[in-house]
This record gives C-alpha cells, structure tokens and sequence, in this order.
C-alpha cells in the first residue's frame, strides 16, 4: 500500500492554540459531550490540562480523601503523574487541552471497578 497525498487548503490556527503547544512535541485536543465521565485513572506522566470552553468536574484521591473542583473555562490544571483521578464534563460539555510533560505521549491506566478509591460523581440535573 501506498500513502495517498491530497492538496487542500489548510486552516489558519489561531496564536492562542499554538501559544499551549509544548518546546517539542504534541498535546491533545478533547471534546465532552455534556456529562462525558473518564473514570478514575492515572498517568504515567506529569500532565496540564487547560480548560478552552464550557467546564468539567476534576475529582481525585489525596491519601485517602476524595477531593473535587469545578473546572470553568480558563482553568489551568497541573497533575502529577500518578494522581489518581477523573472528570465530568459540565452541563454545557468541555473542550481542553491536555498536554503531557514533554510533550509526549503518557501512559494512561484507568482503574477497574473494584478498584475506584470513592463512588464516581454523576451529572447533576440543570435547573430549569
């Protein structure tokens, strides 16, 4: 098999994606659906997530205790490697970025169920 070539015009990418870009490498580009749950895991890296639009719930474990934040739009995340943890995308979804240490890809280890440290939150009904 041979690789195909098409020529196309390529979309202009704005200065504030390139500026979240790390030295060398790539991130991720994520999009949720409104109440997009990713159960508790881990990285093998350190990783930054940025939150572009709409929001999530980051919850974690820190020794024991079950921790949570609501995550809006402009939120900048820091997670160790190792940091067992998950999210919840908002009523209104989530776009982020994620981007590993170095650039690079983490190894990502997601926990059977048995295993979660506390119950997995849920998405909350919007008031209407």
């Amino acid at each position: 098999m041979n690789p195909r070539f098409d020529s196309r015009t390529a979309p202009a990418v704005p200065a504030g994606l390139t500026e979240l870009l790390p030295h060398q490498g790539s991130f991720e580009l994520q999009n949720d659906q409104p109440g997009k749950v990713h159960n508790w895991h881990h990285h093998s890296l350190d990783e930054e997530l940025f939150i572009l639009r709409g929001s999530a719930l980051l919850f974690w474990d820190a020794a024991g205790a079950y921790q949570e934040r609501d995550c809006p739009a402009g939120t900048w995340i820091t997670l160790p490697a190792g940091t067992v943890h998950g999210s919840l995308a908002g009523p209104e979804g989530a776009v982020y970025m994620i981007r590993p240490r170095d650039g690079r890809t983490a190894e990502t280890t997601f926990l059977a169920d048995g295993e979660h440290p506390h119950p997995t939150p849920v998405a909350r009904e919007s008031a209407a």
